[in-house]
């Protein structure tokens, strides 16, 4: 897991040049602009999701983890909690599906808040459990990006 700033992506450049081009994306495209919904970079390779969320206590949720796709995650507006947790100290509850490239994990983490003006980036070995709340409910505008690893 990365916590990361779009005013230093020269630093994520050794992640590969599918990362480097997402991030640059988001240095060239306003996040706050972007309309709701799925658009793609690169086709199936890199694409993105601006999506309006209602948030849920962290019992409420599992972790995911995925294989195929590092995920970086943006808040654009609201509260939202992200949990983090390696895969491998998790118990497995929803067996991995290739077709939605995910599984979904029960077990407890640590949970932060991502700065406004950053990214999380979670990498496959990092179970995730974003969308949480800890003291009220609400609704987060938040960018998804998927990158095939």
């Amino acid at each position: 897991m990365i916590l990361g700033t779009l005013r230093n992506a020269s630093y994520y450049s050794g992640f590969g040049e599918r990362v480097t081009r997402a991030i640059q994306y988001f240095i060239d495209h306003d996040p706050q602009k972007l309309p709701l919904g799925k658009n793609s970079i690169d086709g199936n390779d890199i694409y993105y999701e601006v999506s309006e969320v209602e948030t849920a206590k962290k019992d409420e949720k599992l972790f995911e983890a995925h294989k195929n796709f590092i995920d970086i995650q943006m808040t654009l507006s609201g509260e939202e909690w992200y949990g983090h947790n390696f895969v491998e100290n998790l118990k497995e509850e929803i067996p991995y599906n290739p077709d939605k490239d995910a599984g979904f994990y029960s077990g407890d983490g640590e949970y932060f808040q991502i700065p406004k003006g950053c990214f999380v980036l979670f990498m496959p070995e990092d179970a995730h459990n974003p969308c949480v709340y800890f003291e009220n409910a609400g609704r987060v505008r938040k960018i998804v990006v998927k990158i095939r690893v």
